[in-house]
């Protein structure tokens, strides 16, 4: 809804040498509206232009509105990343520390941190997102007085060997346990062993288990298939093991359908016995025969297999092919459609196969065609249109889908392709202007947000509700006009 005042509203942001008594008036007008205040704050704490002064404005604002939400998961622009990791509230720094977009710079002066919770949060999160410290900090932690973060450095990327062995011997259990794994058993001392194994502490002892255990060869004859009892081990071996024919024979035909999806998914299985499962009462079983790298294309199309819905993995051997331009072309063509969806998570695929495959009749190949950026710009613009899963709004952002010409869409009765529009890198202020009248909120928002938005609009959209915090995030917004509306919250200069 536009604000109630929308006149000394433009005279305060609009135009810079209005009057000091009409700007003073428009800045007790917009405090007196405090519905507004909470989206300007958050707008401007991720706008990209914001400057160093206005972002730290925004951080002296208390409680800051929404934090556990943009905070945490929005990405960080340089300036704000800086701020809030210097900010002198520590559950401001903790909810900084666990956005997974932080730089790795302003993660590793977290890790430093004078509140122990931020520290740990730091270190913890670092472990957990793989993020690489620099090498004397991950020393530093491993060596410091604080057991946790001792803990928690055993599992940092960076750590070097010789202090992650050291942990071994720590005074803390929990930080020996960390660091007891098969890759530091054989590394350790004789004696740093003798000592572990001989550990009273449960979880050193469990460490201990696990470094040291070493799997007996599954088995691969009939003999030692029916001597084993654990089933996970008897559902491995029909699945991975160099079984022999005769073991192969007896998993193709035995009772459990497990076993005998297993040995379809066998590469090790001779094509001959898999084949013999084509007929199998459950679907399950015939969708692996028709998936192994060894059955012909003639032989795929007879098998009588079900695709059920949802993802499905990609075969280990469509992967093995991914760097062979003629066995993507081969795969492509197959008339398995489980297949041709895996070719397109091919890192790279030549120019034909994405033809071919943008052109496939199963509307899955085509979105994944799309969600791994091999897509041409129709293609894109035709899933962003109708697609309804979760990842539609990532495909405006492939590197084929921002062209120009989108702008055709802008009266478009399909809201996305009206939203596609503002993607046109042609497109004017005109275009902007007009689609910021939008009445879908997602379109909206969007123009309200384009730094093509003539400046009087901008002014405008800064007192609606619903679109406000949008268009101060505008990164076209002057300096200037960031520092008055934050006057007009209430926050200190």
């Amino acid at each position: 809804m536009p604000h109630s005042d929308a006149q000394p509203t433009r005279i305060a942001f609009g135009s810079p040498d209005a009057p000091e008594t009409a700007r003073a008036e428009a800045l007790r007008t917009l405090r007196a509206d405090t519905s507004l205040h909470a989206e300007w704050i958050v707008g401007l704490a991720t706008n990209r232009n914001a400057p160093h002064e206005v972002v730290r404005r925004v951080f002296t604002v208390d409680p800051l509105p929404e934090a556990r939400y943009w905070l945490v998961y929005s990405r960080l622009t340089p300036r704000t990343a800086r701020v809030a990791v210097a900010h002198p509230e520590p559950r401001i720094r903790v909810m900084a520390a666990e956005n997974p977009y932080l730089p790795p710079e302003w993660r590793a002066v977290l890790a430093e941190d004078p509140d122990p919770q931020v520290r740990r949060v730091a270190v913890m999160l670092a472990r957990e997102y793989g993020v690489e410290l620099p090498v004397e900090l991950t020393v530093r932690l491993a060596t410091g007085p604080e057991p946790r973060l001792r803990y928690l450095a055993a599992g940092l990327r960076g750590l070097p060997d010789a202090a992650l062995l050291s942990l071994a011997e720590d005074d803390d259990p929990r930080v020996r346990a960390a660091a007891i794994g098969s890759w530091s058993w054989s590394r350790l001392r004789p004696e740093v062993r003798a000592a572990a194994a001989a550990d009273p502490d449960p979880r050193v002892h469990e460490a201990v288990r696990h470094a040291t255990h070493v799997d007996a060869p599954l088995p691969t004859t009939v003999q030692g298939f029916l001597a084993e009892t654990e089933g996970r081990r008897r559902g491995a071996a029909a699945s991975t093991a160099p079984v022999d024919a005769a073991l192969a024979a007896l998993l193709v035909t035995h009772e459990d359908s497990s076993i005998r999806h297993a040995a379809a998914r066998n590469p090790h299985t001779p094509v001959d016995l898999a084949l013999r499962l084509v007929a199998d009462r459950e679907p399950f079983v015939r969708l692996a025969v028709s998936l192994r790298p060894d059955v012909t294309e003639e032989q795929r199309a007879r098998i009588a297999y079900t695709v059920p819905p949802g993802r499905h993995p990609v075969p280990d051997w469509v992967k093995d092919r991914f760097g062979d331009p003629d066995a993507l072309r081969e795969t492509a063509a197959s008339s398995h459609v489980l297949l041709r969806r895996g070719v397109t998570c091919a890192p790279e695929l030549p120019a034909d196969v994405v033809e071919r495959l943008a052109a496939d009749e199963d509307y899955f190949v085509r979105l994944m065609l799309c969600e791994n950026d091999h897509a041409p710009h129709e293609l894109l613009v035709e899933m962003f249109a109708g697609w309804d899963g979760l990842s539609w709004g990532m495909l405006a952002h492939r590197s084929n889908f921002a062209r120009p010409g989108l702008a055709r869409f802008a009266d478009d009765p399909n809201a996305r392709l009206r939203y596609a529009a503002l993607f046109d890198p042609r497109g004017g202020q005109d275009l902007v202007e007009r689609l910021s009248h939008d009445e879908d909120a997602l379109v909206g928002r969007r123009a309200a947000s384009d730094p093509r938005l003539p400046r009087p609009r901008l002014v405008e959209l800064l007192g609606e509700q619903g679109v406000a915090r949008a268009a101060a995030r505008n990164p076209s917004l002057p300096a200037a006009l960031m520092h008055r509306l934050l006057d007009a919250v209430g926050v200190d200069r």
